[in-house]
């Protein structure tokens, strides 16, 4: 082998390590922003269930509360 076919040779080689590592690098890239996407997902679904608890917790506060202040009435009077 020559060292113009030598240099040809290790031009093909980097030229297909440069196109690997490029692939490898877009395959990263989108796995990494569908993985961010399905953790913001699944951190909003967690946010509107605490939501939904919240709401729940507030309903019976009052409904309580309002129990409590009529029996304070009741004892009042």
């Amino acid at each position: 082998m020559n060292d113009q076919q030598l240099d040809d040779l290790k031009q093909f080689i980097d030229s297909r390590l440069s196109q690997s590592e490029q692939s490898i690098k877009d395959e990263l890239k989108t796995e990494i922003e569908q993985l961010r996407t399905e953790m913001h997902d699944g951190f909003a679904g967690v946010g509107e269930a605490v939501e939904q608890i919240n709401h729940h917790l507030d309903e019976k506060y009052e409904e309580l509360n309002g129990r409590l202040t009529n029996l304070e009435h009741r004892v009042a009077s």
